[in-house]
């Protein structure tokens, strides 16, 4: 009797953690809520947002490129234990599920994540990777400079587009009226270096004066977009957009 009541126990204990760990996988939910994009020398908040209840909560853990920057242990004395984040000055706060990145710089660009462990059932849970990017924004829309001042039917018009400094280095877009040109009329030069790993950049258009026709609008619109980055990610707008438009 008493191997009998020993098994049946055994397999009642079994049983009721494995529904523990079922209702643990099911249930706990954890994200990231961290910024794509952030200004050179400013702070990123970064949030471990989580449905683990106080009672069950073991562990959260903060990554950078899927190494430890933050551990937090409830139960632990002194429940903090810390690394360098190259690029930045990290503050923590007291539920171990926020962190400020102070004074960023390019270095503090990566991939960051989160993980929380449970006590009861054994269980960790990891976030979704967010890519954050360091940046210096544009100061200025871009320049747009023709090398005539007027065209006539057979010749061709060349015009040249210009960022202001950034970083990383814009990307140039034109359009003539409000429709994106070609990229077989669009010639990309060599980026322009500047102090503080800047970068501007220049994009030459050229297209048949006879192939511009008015808008519309009744006017001929040509216009350059510069922006960072070349292409935003799913879901994510562009950190930088700087318009310069002409028409006529």
């Amino acid at each position: 009797m008493p191997r009998i009541q020993s098994a049946y126990w055994g397999k009642f204990v079994f049983v009721y953690i494995l529904q523990l760990f079922s209702y643990a996988t099911c249930t706990v939910h954890v994200r990231l809520i961290a910024p794509n994009y952030v200004t050179y020398n400013s702070t990123a908040t970064l949030h471990c947002d989580h449905s683990v209840p106080d009672a069950y909560l073991h562990k959260v853990e903060f990554m950078k490129d899927d190494k430890k920057i933050l551990q937090y242990i409830k139960d632990r004395k002194p429940p903090f234990k810390d690394w360098k984040v190259d690029g930045a000055s990290m503050k923590r706060f007291e539920n171990g599920t926020t962190i400020k990145l102070e004074n960023v710089r390019y270095e503090a660009s990566g991939s960051y994540s989160c993980e929380v462990s449970m006590s009861t059932p054994i269980y960790s849970q990891t976030s979704e990777s967010v890519p954050m990017k360091v940046i210096v924004p544009q100061t200025e829309n871009p320049k747009i400079t023709f090398k005539k001042n007027m065209y006539v039917v057979g010749e061709s018009l060349e015009a040249n587009c210009t960022s202001s400094a950034a970083h990383p280095v814009p990307h140039l877009t034109w359009y003539i009226n409000g429709k994106e040109v070609d990229i077989s009329l669009v010639n990309h030069y060599p980026h322009t270096y500047h102090e503080h790993q800047l970068m501007s950049a220049t994009a030459k258009l050229t297209i048949e004066a006879s192939a511009l026709h008015a808008g519309e609008n009744g006017y001929l619109e040509i216009s350059c977009s510069s922006t960072i980055p070349d292409y935003p990610l799913h879901h994510v707008q562009y950190a930088d957009v700087r318009t310069e438009s002409v028409s006529g």
